[in-house]
């Protein structure tokens, strides 16, 4: 077990393994495009792996694959596979679902604990039109698909923005009337990306709070260990509703993650600049023991708190979400 310098237990690492995407979305993808990495510029699954390998000696017991759309990445089957058999007890991915249908047994045999499912809308017409030419059915036999493979609980990813889809925030939260899914409202963040952002479009957590208290009573719902999702259940609902609120109500206290970009840097918080890169001593011939303090140096300088809301207005703001892992 390691702590950073403010005694948070660091175990948890989001690997984000390509920038592609096969989506368009107006928060994420700006009007003039991106421009992907090259190819050598993503790391190999033989250099995630060994990091994965070098961070689990230190108590790192939580991954989760992230992208871009990570199930555009070529074998990924085999790298899935491959991070299960260094040890890491708890394996999930963040998908946009288009091509999850036909890969969700597939996953869970390679050792896939479960999905989220990114889905901002159930209207089909604006779904395509938030992702730029998006088919919702194939998200929605994902959702299916993941259940039936056992990919659960299916979390699905709702990011509200005022104006767009926080229309359906009631009846996003409904769904969990019936169904064992989890329901995570994600506040709009100030990213580079997207010329959609403006703070007036981000429905707040107490906002949201507000619009599902019609459902019924919500009853605090607590998992093991602790995450950024503040959980609740509506009384004598199957499923669970989650509220990550990074703008209006940080939840730094108790972050235990740190990210890997696709092209190969550690980054302690998302919503800030400082990297370290592994990737190019990899390259270099650098030995496990080198790869090892570099890990240590990003658990070192993790930063006690973001500072988001008090830059909200800064024109440099993050990297495109791609860029840094969803």
């Amino acid at each position: 077990m390691i702590k950073d310098s403010y005694n948070r237990r660091i175990d948890y690492l989001r690997i984000s393994i390509t920038d592609k995407c096969n989506l368009k979305c107006v928060y994420c993808t700006p009007s003039k495009g991106l421009r992907n990495f090259a190819d050598a510029e993503i790391m190999t699954d033989g250099e995630i792996v060994r990091f994965v390998r070098i961070a689990h000696k230190h108590g790192l017991r939580k991954v989760r694959i992230t992208g871009g759309e990570p199930l555009l990445r070529k074998n990924i089957l085999d790298l899935i596979s491959a991070i299960k058999q260094t040890g890491i007890h708890d394996l999930s991915l963040t998908t946009n679902g288009i091509l999850l249908p036909e890969l969700a047994g597939e996953l869970k045999n390679a050792g896939l604990a479960r999905v989220n499912i990114s889905l901002d809308t159930m209207d089909a017409e604006r779904y395509r039109a938030i992702t730029k030419g998006g088919d919702i059915r194939r998200v929605l036999a994902a959702i299916s698909e993941a259940e039936r493979a056992g990919l659960s609980p299916v979390k699905i990813n709702v990011v509200p923005i005022r104006g767009i889809n926080d229309d359906e925030i009631l009846s996003f939260a409904a769904l969990t009337l019936e169904k064992d899914y989890h329901i995570r409202f994600i506040e709009f963040m100030p990213v580079s990306s997207g010329e959609t952002w403006q703070k007036e479009k981000c429905v707040s957590a107490a906002e949201i709070m507000e619009i599902i208290s019609p459902l019924g009573s919500l009853e605090s719902y607590e998992f093991k260990g602790k995450g950024p999702s503040r959980n609740y259940r509506i009384k004598g609902a199957k499923g669970v509703i989650g509220i990550i609120s990074p703008v209006s109500d940080h939840f730094c206290g108790f972050c235990n993650r740190l990210r890997l970009t696709s092209n190969g840097k550690i980054r302690p918080c998302l919503f800030s600049k400082v990297e370290i890169d592994i990737k190019t001593p990899m390259r270099n011939g650098a030995s496990d023991d080198e790869i090892e303090e570099l890990f240590l140096k990003a658990v070192k300088i993790k930063p006690e708190r973001h500072l988001i809301k008090e830059n909200m207005d800064s024109p440099d703001r993050i990297n495109p979400m791609s860029k840094i892992g969803g």
